[in-house]
């Protein structure tokens, strides 16, 4: 039985056997016809490969972006003559265009001397039998539609070719994109003989992409999931295998096994998910969905008509509050938890190409793993209408008692709990007093929360509407509102209680590493500035700080006041200069005061004629 490429397209095959298999100068060209990313062009590719193996010599060439013939002069030579056509050996003038009748120089050595001349329409280079021009070629011209060029002068060009040279030749185009015209149709009659119309075989498209997966495992894994890829593929509705082929090869980057393993186990339901999600925001990124970042949807009109509550309900449950962002979820039916990682994660593995094992895995831990091992209360009341009375009863007053005695170790579990609390007693579930467990998850909020030195202010408004990829039931209720914001109260409070153990550092970093010290205090892309921002400065003892200032070497205390001229002179939304006037005023002092009265000649000198100095410019730098 006969082997297709493409059973839907078995015709085409047959034909062009036909065709470039005979002996008969058919003296027209075969028009190849198909949807931009339909495939026709991997289904070319995959036939010339079985025409190689029988011995047939292949010249392809793509019109993509000429603009000019003697470019696809260029090309076909390069195509026939792969060393003559190298870097190494420049052309002079046109190689093959059919009208051509004067004398081709070839450079091979590059040393702009010419090493022979080609005269006539064709060069007659004497080169190997295998590389010559004979019943055997194959001349294949792929995107017309993109060529630069009049088409109309296209078809002209390569009608010398099948007509003066009987050359076999095939011509691959999406003759939706090309305007026709008189002339145009003229030439493709004198040269078109034969047009198919290239049927988009998804399922093969789909398998050769999967077929260049390197990695054996991950191959196997996404051919176990070729159901839920073509799926995907079809939701979308971006038939681009061109962006296909990009978001696959794009995922076996990120693919780690480790992400989705637990406790030395591979979770196949985790892969599945996060398998599904990347198709459809990496393709819908490429479509052009978003706006600037992932699943970042355009805002509603200030004059649309409100909401009814249900709608607000059916938004908190999803995490995609706007019109915009309804009509995303409806497509797919998937609530934010069903995209696992939250949006920052998303954009910088999708859009800036970063990937942090740590982040990912974290994430993957606390809105997966963790939550599908522990069942939290808050997750097993948020489908509070499929339960019984009694079992919704049971579960309420287990998650007031967990409140109560603080048994929590994620900060998820308690914005979840308050909020499906406050959501009940909202809509008349639960009748006990809900005020008196917020200041107990306040306060445990305040103990789970890892302080993050670059994060100030819990500013991100995604906070206040999820967390752990499920949104707040309660987050349009008055009552929650003014929770988060004790909550975002709660934060800056341990930001700033931590502020001790930010100058201990800063302190011991004087004396121990002045660079970065100064890395820490000023703005810069190292990593390391943490506090370019905030007025740390004015948390250091003065008279300290004047002190190691004065002890460390002229070297070190060059970065310690190049620092503090950096810091002060940047022009920003706040003054920082303004902030830590007085401590730097008190900083000064000290050395004039404290330190140069009883200092020795040397350190007198280093004060007087660096330190002071510096001081002073740093000062007279500073934005006022």
């Amino acid at each position: 039985m006969r082997s297709y490429i493409s059973e839907p397209n078995k015709h085409i095959q047959d034909y062009l056997d036909y065709y470039f298999d005979g002996k008969k100068n058919f003296e027209y060209a075969v028009l190849l016809n198909g949807a931009w990313g339909s495939g026709k062009t991997w289904f070319v590719k995959k036939y010339l490969e079985k025409k190689e193996d029988q011995g047939k010599k292949i010249c392809y060439v793509s019109l993509n972006g000429i603009a000019k013939t003697s470019l696809i002069d260029e090309a076909i030579f390069k195509s026939i003559h792969p060393i003559l056509g190298s870097k190494g050996a420049k052309l002079a003038g046109q190689i093959l265009k059919g009208t051509l009748k004067a004398t081709v120089k070839i450079d091979l050595d590059g040393d702009s001397k010419s090493d022979g001349s080609i005269s006539g329409g064709i060069p007659k280079i004497e080169l190997p039998d295998y590389l010559k021009i004979n019943d055997n070629f194959i001349l294949v011209f792929d995107d017309l539609e993109r060529c630069e060029l009049k088409k109309e002068e296209v078809l002209g060009y390569i009608n010398y070719f099948v007509e003066q040279e009987g050359i076999k030749t095939l011509i691959v185009s999406n003759e939706e994109e090309i305007k026709d015209n008189d002339e145009y149709a003229r030439k493709k009659e004198k040269l078109i003989g034969a047009t198919f119309t290239y049927i988009e075989d998804q399922n093969l498209a789909i398998q050769s992409i999967l077929d260049e997966i390197s990695k054996s495992e991950l191959k196997t894994l996404l051919n176990s999931e070729f159901e839920l890829i073509r799926q995907t593929f079809n939701q979308v509705g971006y038939k681009n295998l061109r962006a296909f082929k990009q978001t696959v090869f794009d995922f076996e980057r990120f693919y780690k096994k480790e992400y989705f393993s637990y406790k030395d186990s591979f979770d196949p339901e985790i892969f599945k998910k996060v398998l599904k999600a990347f198709l459809i925001l990496s393709l819908e990124n490429k479509k052009g969905r978003f706006h600037k970042e992932i699943l970042n949807f355009n805002p509603d009109l200030q004059m649309e008509v409100p909401k009814k509550p249900e709608d607000k309900i059916a938004e908190a449950v999803s995490g995609f509050e706007g019109n915009d962002a309804q009509e995303f979820y409806k497509k797919y039916q998937m609530g934010m938890e069903g995209y696992i990682f939250n949006q920052k994660l998303w954009d910088q593995i999708l859009n800036k190409n970063i990937i942090l094992d740590e982040t990912i895995n974290n994430e993957l831990y606390e809105s997966y793993f963790r939550l599908k091992e522990e069942k939290p209360t808050w997750l097993e009341l948020m489908d509070f209408w499929e339960l019984e009375a009694t079992e919704f009863d049971l579960l309420v007053n287990k998650a007031k008692y967990e409140i109560e005695k603080s048994s929590y170790t994620h900060t998820t579990d308690v914005l979840h709990t308050i909020s499906m609390l406050i959501y009940f007693k909202e809509h008349n579930l639960v009748h006990f007093n809900i005020d008196s467990l917020l200041p107990l998850a306040i306060s445990q909020f305040k103990q789970l929360f890892n302080v993050n030195d670059r994060i100030r202010k819990l500013e991100d408004s995604s906070f206040r509407e999820y967390s752990g990829q499920y949104g707040f039931y309660a987050k349009d209720i008055p009552q929650f509102k003014k929770f988060m914001d004790d909550i975002v109260k709660s934060y800056e409070e341990k930001y700033i209680e931590k502020n001790s153990e930010r100058v201990e550092e800063l302190l011991d970093l004087i004396e121990n590493d002045a660079w970065l010290f100064a890395q820490r205090i000023i703005l810069n892309n190292s990593g390391e500035s943490l506090y370019w921002d905030f007025p740390i400065l004015k948390e250091i003892n003065s008279k300290e700080f004047a002190s190691k200032l004065c002890k460390i070497s002229r070297y070190n205390s060059n970065y310690i006041l190049s620092g503090l001229d950096q810091r002060y002179s940047i022009q920003a939304s706040f003054n920082m200069y303004i902030e830590e006037k007085d401590w730097l005023d008190e900083v000064e002092i000290n050395i004039k005061t404290k330190i140069l009265p009883s200092a020795d000649k040397i350190l007198r000198a280093k004060i007087n004629l660096h330190i002071l100095p510096k001081l002073a410019k740093i000062k007279e730098n500073a934005v006022k």
